[in-house]
């Protein structure tokens, strides 16, 4: 049994959620663990049945022993201990990894942040459920947006004043965030805090915690709709300046490449990231490989990155297209917006590359490049669209409308 879902000679693997308390287990639940002959689970988990005969053993660490553990023990009556919900962001996504359904029974309990919704006496079905637990603070930043309700899973490192912290930098000072700690012990406290009095406050808090989060406030740093402001990007430059493709002509090519959830996506010669990052931000169930040579350009393109939260699923990639696509998985939509000369050969890699059904998108500015584009689509029925973007500008005291060079953008869908 490896990372690839593999045979399994032995019963069912039966996998208990713990809710607030023992007393609080199903009668299935109850019965598996009657029959359990070997019990595994966190120290404090399994102190809570001191009376089973079962073998009692802690999670090794690290989890990716676990797999070793249970090979060991096939054929026994195999019990894991989970806390609440064991398919909400619990061990599950390791299990499923390496077992079929058919070898599972999973037992289903109260979560931390079911009970914490109990607490505040509040519907949880509208919130949004974000699990910060071994994952950056900042993709945090992926998913905010006004007036929302979030329910987020936390750490050592996202800790409550740190949430704090983030929501303040992005507007959202004037945010309440509900902290339920210890949650069905003797220690439980819920306490309520503004964001802007909690961020880089001396608070001391239980690390077995929740947050509930409605976040308040002018907003304005992090996009609540496509089209992110050309000044919001980080290029080296003035804001708006820079390698970055025009908001008018970033939104065109999103549109045309139409992302779905589980794609992978390729923006090749992505400069500091316009397309990249407005394509991974509002196709988070998405993967987007953004391959770029350039030192600097590389530097803001992490710097996007991090910026607007899209860290779980932008991979930057520095190198130079074609060599730097060999490792790359294959791609279901491709946008090329730099060859550094390499344009015909570019397009014959992604092609070969691109899976069937796979859409991709070429930008051309120079006559060179739109020499390459024609010569390449030959006689495949392609779409063409031309923009030609102008904004204004003051010039002596009087507004005109300054013009960008007209962008050429071809569209193939491959059929086979």
């Amino acid at each position: 049994m490896g990372e690839a879902q593999s045979a399994w000679s032995g019963p069912p693997i039966q996998v208990v959620g713990m809710g607030m308390s023992a007393g609080m287990l199903s009668p299935a639940a109850r019965a598996a663990l009657d029959s359990a002959e070997l019990l595994i689970g966190s120290a404090a988990h399994l102190a809570a049945f001191p009376a089973l005969a079962a073998e009692k053993a802690p999670y090794p660490s690290p989890m990716s022993g676990l797999a070793a553990m249970l090979n060991a023990s096939a054929g026994r009556q195999i019990v894991l201990l989970a806390s609440g919900d064991p398919l909400f962001y619990g061990i599950s996504q390791t299990l499923l990894r390496w077992l079929p359904p058919k070898h599972l029974v999973f037992h289903p309990n109260v979560s931390s942040l079911q009970a914490a919704f109990a607490r505040l006496g509040r519907p949880w079905q509208q919130a949004q459920y974000v699990s910060l637990h071994g994952r950056p603070l900042a993709g945090l930043r992926a998913v905010l947006h006004a007036n929302r309700c979030y329910a987020l899973l936390t750490d050592r490192d996202s800790s409550p004043p740190a949430i704090a912290q983030l929501l303040v930098e992005t507007g959202f000072g004037e945010s309440t965030l509900w902290v339920a700690e210890d949650l069905g012990t003797a220690q439980e406290q819920f306490r309520q805090f503004q964001a802007v009095e909690l961020a880089g406050a001396a608070v001391g808090f239980s690390p077995l915690n929740v947050v509930i989060l409605e976040t308040r406030g002018r907003g304005g740093v992090l996009p609540e709709f496509p089209g992110i402001p050309d000044e919001r990007f980080s290029t080296g430059e003035e804001p708006g300046k820079g390698l970055l493709s025009k908001r008018e002509v970033r939104l065109m090519i999103l549109s045309l490449l139409a992302p779905r959830a589980g794609d992978i996506g390729w923006d090749v010669g992505a400069g500091c990231g316009g397309v990249s990052v407005e394509w991974a931000r509002w196709n988070p169930q998405g993967a987007v490989y953004a391959v770029e040579c350039h030192p600097e350009r590389l530097k803001h393109l992490g710097i996007n990155r991090d910026r607007f939260g899209v860290i779980g699923n932008l991979h930057i990639v520095p190198g130079t297209a074609p060599a730097a696509l060999e490792k790359l998985p294959d791609p279901q939509a491709v946008f090329i917006g730099g060859s550094s000369g390499n344009l015909r050969e570019m397009l014959e890699t992604v092609w070969t590359r691109l899976q069937p059904g796979g859409r991709l998108v070429a930008s051309a500015v120079t006559e060179d490049s739109r020499v390459e584009l024609h010569t390449f689509a030959g006689d495949r029925d392609a779409y063409w669209t031309e923009l030609g973007i102008a904004r204004a500008e003051r010039l002596a005291g009087q507004r005109v409308m300054r013009p960008y060079l007209p962008v050429l953008l071809m569209k193939l869908e491959k059929t086979a």
